[in-house]
């Protein structure tokens, strides 16, 4: 029987050396080639105006703090891109502005009924492939958001600034949080989806170059809560756009019918559960039997409990006294509308109690007084007594 001498591996390790050492070096490198080499290979170098990147992953129409910024930045002269989606038409002065560009983001709607996680899933891939393209394809100088929402767009644009475009600033507009107004479902704060996307956000806002918050305490939030570095963030204020301001009552099919003698109650809505208009119902409810003036209220918006308002409004059966109309208007219209308003009434009391209602903003541009509930961050907006009034919840 003929024997095999043993020669160990020495062979394969002797013919293999070179291409083992090729792999290696290809491994090493790989992390050179994604942070330094990629973003020159890819990053398109413009020359002329500055150009900015504005997501709004809501109607544009209906989102008039970010066409705010839109309108600031077309006026230092920069290339906007302003994204979203076009339920409505959006405002002249937006449609109008030859530095603007609107780029349409396609809804996602659950058509086919999916469970609600299935249906998450699935609306962030979509979304993804969505933003991804229009960034890659409007390479800009900055890139500012909104927040809420802020998944997948967040995480994109990070991708975007680590491997693609070093140079671009991202800027993102803290209106809320996404955990919170999340736990509206949940009611849960250590509910497993609340406590990752509470992370995604309070991790992922640390690359942004600068934030806005509509607060000064919902700076400090980011600050203590979020370990947000305080020169990073900025206290910005919503102010009224110039086409609110104070008028009179108008022409308006709204107002068919109804006597100029009732006093004219205007709410603005997106019908959320952070928004209770039961309080207001029943308070009118008791108010119909009192000796008072007759009222029109006009509650603008729409949204996922918008039909739940409507039964209740029907289910209480108010006599003539009391008119109650929900409508959607359009941009140009709303304005109008407030001003011709007695009385402005808020029932947001915010999922995170350090954002502000717009529609206050709103209001005060036309020149309306106004209720609001109360709650932890609306001393900053509405002063008890001095420019409305301030109220405790109250549970029937």
């Amino acid at each position: 029987m003929n024997s095999i001498e043993y020669e160990g591996f020495d062979h394969v390790w002797k013919y293999s050396v070179p291409w083992l050492y090729y792999l290696v070096a290809l491994y090493v490198s790989l992390p050179l080639v994604a942070y330094k080499i990629f973003p020159y290979l890819f990053h398109r170098k413009r020359t002329g105006k500055k150009s900015i990147l504005i997501f709004v992953l809501g109607d544009i129409g209906h989102s008039p703090r970010m066409c705010y910024h839109a309108l600031s930045f077309s006026k230092l002269d920069y290339i906007v891109n302003l994204c979203g989606y076009l339920e409505t038409r959006p405002s002249n002065e937006i449609l109008d502005d030859v530095n603007i560009d609107i780029v349409p983001i396609k809804i996602v709607k659950n058509s086919g009924g999916l469970p609600y996680l299935l249906f998450a899933i699935r609306k962030v891939l979509i979304q993804f492939q969505q933003l991804s393209s229009i960034i890659w394809n409007n390479d800009s100088d900055y890139i500012m958001i909104q927040n809420p929402p802020c998944i997948p767009i967040l995480f994109i644009i990070i991708l975007y600034k680590i491997f693609i475009n070093r140079q671009v600033k991202i800027i993102i507009d803290w209106h809320n949080l996404n955990y919170t107004i999340l736990n509206l479902k949940f009611q849960n704060l250590k509910h497993p989806l609340v406590q990752f996307v509470k992370y995604y956000e309070s991790f992922l806002g640390k690359f942004a170059n600068l934030n806005l918050t509509v607060t000064k305490k919902m700076k400090e939030f980011l600050v203590d809560e979020f370990d947000f570095k305080k020169n990073k963030i900025v206290v910005l204020y919503d102010r009224p756009g110039k086409q609110f301001q104070p008028g009179k009552r108008i022409k308006h099919e709204i107002f068919e019918d109804i006597p100029k003698d009732y006093k004219i109650l205007i709410s603005s809505t997106s019908f959320t559960p952070d928004e209770d208009f039961n309080i207001l119902l029943n308070a009118l409810k008791q108010y119909e039997k009192e000796n008072t003036p007759p009222i029109f209220l006009i509650v603008t918006g729409k949204g996922p409990l918008r039909q739940k308002f409507i039964e209740t409004v029907e289910s209480l059966k108010f006599s003539k006294k009391i008119i109650i109309k929900n409508v959607w208007l359009s941009s140009e219209d709303y304005p109008k509308i407030l001003a011709s308003g007695d009385l402005g009434v808020s029932l947001h009391t915010s999922s995170s109690g350090i954002d502000l209602p717009m529609k206050i903003v709103d209001f005060f541009g036309c020149g309306l007084p106004v209720i609001s509930l109360k709650f932890s961050a609306i001393d900053e907006l509405v002063k008890d007594k001095v420019n409305g009034l301030v109220v405790e919840p109250v549970e029937y």
